[in-house]
């Protein structure tokens, strides 16, 4: 299949489907130009809990671009246009979850009773309810690390009748495939020449800027890579070590705080250049967030501070003492995997010797 798909006309075949409202606005049309709202206020692509997995298992029996499934297909081409867009778990339920029910269109060929045994079997699996909304990235990648195998969801070691024969490519052994094939055969990661240029280009913006301009636990994670080592050197996946070397070049260099990726960010494997964002797994942006926002609070400031970096460590080494404060809630506690630790939050050996070197930072 090789036709572009929009947004749009996902989500208008979508809810013509479900016989659901389409909502546009014209803010909306100016800012993507062909994404539409439903009526929950937001674009989002509905599908049915199986259709994950029959995309992971197309993939796995060698499919390529066209999934042999035209609904199948145009779902894979749009979460590869847009890693981030909103993908919406529906299904047919009796429960006070019949809310979100979109009908049995979309069922497949072994009935109804299995459609929804399967959907829910899913569903169980990744830790979610009908109705359920992700980002794609992260919801594939939640499909992968909950769901290794087909069997005992697809289909089951005996037949114990015709309603429950299950799907005939259960046992084919594609769906494990495409599960060993991991995230980056159903999304396509960032050009590796590219990095390195960004890499070489944004470094070098680092040298140069007369302010650095970093997220607020980013000071943070400086300090973990800091560690209180006396040599440090750069790597290929961040900017870590230049934004320490300038701060420790010039101790008074202006450091302003923003908000989302920062100077350290463009190398990143999980860099959206397009759209200046962090498509990091299981939502590593939202915890970035809340880090950023906690590290604020701490220190009394806000986005948009400047600071002397000398000044804004001793602020920073003062109001933090440990990194549990922040990259671990205070409780140490993971909630949901959106909701993960940070593992120097549990062990902040690093952080501790990088407070106690000041980050190297002399005079």
């Amino acid at each position: 299949m090789s036709q572009r798909i929009t947004r749009r006309d996902f989500a208008a075949a979508g809810a013509a489907a479900l016989a659901l409202p389409v909502l546009e606005t014209g803010r909306a049309q100016a800012a993507s130009g062909s994404a539409t709202l439903t009526a929950a206020g937001f674009a989002t692509l509905p599908l049915r809990p199986y259709q994950l997995m029959c995309i992971v298992c197309r993939v796995g029996g060698g499919c390529k671009d066209d999934l042999g499934d035209p609904r199948l297909t145009a779902i894979l081409n749009a979460v590869r246009q847009d890693p981030k867009l909103p993908l919406t778990l529906r299904c047919n339920v009796d429960t006070v979850y019949r809310y979100q029910n979109p009908g049995h269109a979309k069922d497949t060929d072994e009935g109804e009773l299995f459609n929804a045994k399967r959907d829910l079997d899913i569903l169980q699996k990744l830790g979610l309810v009908p109705g359920d909304t992700r980002p794609a990235i992260d919801m594939f990648a939640r499909l992968l690390e909950n769901v290794p195998g087909a069997r005992g969801i697809c289909g089951y070691e005996t037949s114990t009748s015709d309603t429950w024969r299950g799907c005939a490519r259960a046992a084919s052994g594609d769906y494990e495939k495409g599960h060993a094939l991991g995230i980056k055969a159903l999304i396509p990661p960032r050009d590796p020449q590219q990095m390195a240029q960004d890499k070489k280009t944004s470094a070098a913006a680092i040298y140069a800027a007369p302010v650095l301009r970093i997220r607020p636990h980013h000071l943070l994670c400086m300090s973990c890579f800091h560690g209180g080592k006396e040599k440090l050197a750069p790597i290929a996946a961040d900017n870590l070590f230049e934004a320490i070397d300038a701060i420790q070049k010039n101790p008074d260099i202006p450091v302003t705080l923003i908000a989302g990726v920062c100077m350290i960010c463009p190398p990143c494997a999980s860099y959206d250049p397009a759209n200046r964002l962090c498509l990091g797994g299981r939502s590593m942006a939202l915890r970035d967030q809340k880090k950023d926002l906690d590290v604020l609070q701490k220190l009394g400031l806000k986005y948009g501070d400047t600071l002397p970096a000398r000044k804004l460590y001793e602020l920073l080494f003062a109001r933090i003492a440990s990194t549990l404060e922040i990259c671990g809630y205070g409780d140490g506690q993971a909630r949901a995997p959106e909701w993960s630790i940070c593992g120097s939050a549990l062990d902040d050996g690093a952080y501790q010797k990088a407070r106690a070197a000041r980050l190297g930072i002399t005079g």
